[in-house]
């Protein structure tokens, strides 16, 4: 039985669709269903117990599409656009979408579809050449994750429900296109056309205990990536004491768990569930190597051994380490952690040649990816709370283009210096430069620029950057090559969200922890024509 089943604009909308209630597993508590086939014509599987739809055509993912969070399973937010410099001043909205609360994912764009969710709760497909919604699907009841959907704004907050940018998964045989993402600690997959449930899957801050989605806030922070038949992601408990991070590979027929990596353990791997090993970020494929790469974020401000503030690159089969980078210094109560995605570079025989990421400490790593040993590192800022590298960069073969955050605004509790080491003169709440290019092969820095602060990922697409600024609502775009300011495009509100490049559109989500009004998803074009992919 399907509880909400409407019509617009000729596509089928499911919203808060539950039907009756599926035993679970034991332990487990009862999941909401989509009900039955007729609310649906795609498969459903709930917990693993599949109904399969009659087999039907796929989209094939385009050169032009934008399939997951950073464009493609390395995360290089290189993207593909007909935008030229000249079209840059002509630049106009052609369209915007309105959501309840934040859309800080980068929105995936695959076949003339846009795929987000927001903070609202809610995870949306909107068409792309009109803005128009094509269907939207209501996420179970989290009330630990805050902001609520329906409830006031939490300034306090680094994000709601949805983070977790979609991975778009072609269908093959009797499994439909998918549409794979987190939404607060339950990881989802959608039939893409219809919306449809195909099956979600807890996976929680305390998994050896019954699911408690009033008090456990753990959220999947990190966009799925899939590979070998296995969805890869990361789960962050944020410092929650009594729960833990950890790095799950689920099966992607069912959704159920193939492996877990503990990342919260001590030096006997005796797990802790100290509120530690929480992992922000996306996995990054490396495939000749068949490894998939994380990094982890800090232990309450620092970095004890074996796991809080590393690089780890998992074997995609089994999820036993195949190495682990941990940087020399300490921290020690500075908050260097990790929690922006890994660049990878491919050769055209898909051999991984370039592997890269920042960190909050300000410094940009590259690593062998094959043994993770360093190649090189630059330091561009001191970094802290607030600073350092929190967003992903963007990787084009011969340059990483990324913009680092504020700077050090001390401890969330408000107790002692407001900034880590007063006796560095560098260590201050606001760090510039904040724009930075570096040479990939030497790591020296070939142009930086002031004024750029930014929580938004950074886009490499057609010679230009395109990034979102941390405390104006602008979106910047930069010479490639120079670093020189093209733009600044205003936005309607502040913009946590990367850039997706699609034909010539821009595609952002709108929104921040603190903005109410004007959040949703926008799309860019010259002279606001309707979008158009070629």
């Amino acid at each position: 039985m399907c509880d909400e089943v409407e019509m617009l604009h000729g596509a089928r909308v499911i919203v808060g669709a539950s039907g009756e209630k599926v035993e679970a597993a034991p332990g487990r508590r009862s999941r909401r269903g989509l009900g039955t086939l007729a609310c649906a014509v795609a498969a459903v599987c709930v917990e693993g117990t599949a109904v399969l739809a009659s087999p039907g055509s796929h989209v094939h993912v385009r050169r032009g599409d934008w399939p997951t969070y950073g464009h493609d399973a390395q995360h290089t937010f290189h993207g593909h656009t007909t935008l030229t410099p000249r079209q840059v001043p002509a630049l106009a909205r052609a369209w915007f979408f309105p959501t309840g609360k934040a859309v800080t994912v980068t929105p995936t764009v695959v076949a003339g579809t846009v795929y987000a969710g927001s903070w609202d709760g809610f995870f949306y497909a909107i068409d792309l050449a009109t803005g128009r919604l094509r269907w939207k699907f209501q996420l179970a009841s989290q009330p630990a994750v805050s902001p609520l959907p329906d409830g006031p704004n939490d300034p306090g907050s680094d994000g709601g429900m949805v983070t977790s940018s979609a991975w778009f998964e072609p269908g093959h045989g009797h499994r439909p296109d998918l549409v794979l993402f987190g939404g607060g600690y339950t990881l989802y997959a959608l039939e893409a056309h219809t919306g449809a449930l195909f099956w979600q899957h807890d996976y929680t801050g305390r998994p050896d205990l019954p699911p408690d989605p009033v008090h456990d806030g753990a959220r999947i922070f990190s966009s799925p990536v899939v590979a070998r038949g296995k969805v890869l992601v990361g789960l962050s408990v944020d410092g929650d004491r009594g729960r833990r991070g950890y790095i799950i590979a689920a099966d992607l027929r069912t959704g159920r768990p193939v492996w877990t990596f503990e990342t919260d353990v001590d030096a006997a791997g005796h797990v802790l569930n100290d509120g530690c090993g929480s992992v922000w970020s996306s996995g990054t494929l490396l495939p000749n190597l068949g490894l998939v790469v994380f990094d982890v974020a800090d232990c309450h401000f620092s970095d004890p051994a074996p796991f809080n503030e590393s690089v780890l690159a998992l074997r995609i089969h089994d999820g036993k380490p195949a190495w682990v980078f941990r940087r020399a210094r300490r921290d020690d109560g500075c908050d260097f952690d990790f929690g922006a995605t890994a660049n990878a570079g491919l050769t055209r025989g898909h051999r991984a040649m370039f592997l890269g990421v920042g960190g909050k400490d300000g410094t940009y790593y590259s690593l062998d990816p094959a043994s993770g040993r360093p190649r090189w590192n630059t330091n561009v800022v001191f970094g802290g709370l607030a600073g350092g590298f929190i967003a992903t960069t963007a990787y084009d073969g011969r340059r990483v283009y990324g913009s680092t955050a504020l700077g050090d605004f001390g401890r969330f509790e408000g107790q002692g210096s407001p900034v880590c080491d007063p006796s560095d003169p560098r260590d201050t709440q606001f760090q510039e430069p904040t724009v930075h290019t570096f040479d990939a092969r030497s790591g020296a820095v070939r142009w930086q620029a002031e004024g750029g602060a930014s929580f938004a990922p950074t886009t490499v697409a057609g010679g230009m950057t395109f990034n979102c600024l941390a405390l104006k609502a602008m979106l910047n775009i930069r010479d490639a090559r120079t670093g020189t300011l093209m733009r600044q495009v205003p936005l309607p509100t502040f913009c946590w969200s990367g850039a997706a490049t699609v034909g010539n559109a821009l595609v952002l989500g709108m929104g921040a922890s603190f903005t109410g009004s004007d959040s949703g998803v926008i799309a860019f074009t010259p002279g606001g024509v309707p979008p158009n992919v070629r």
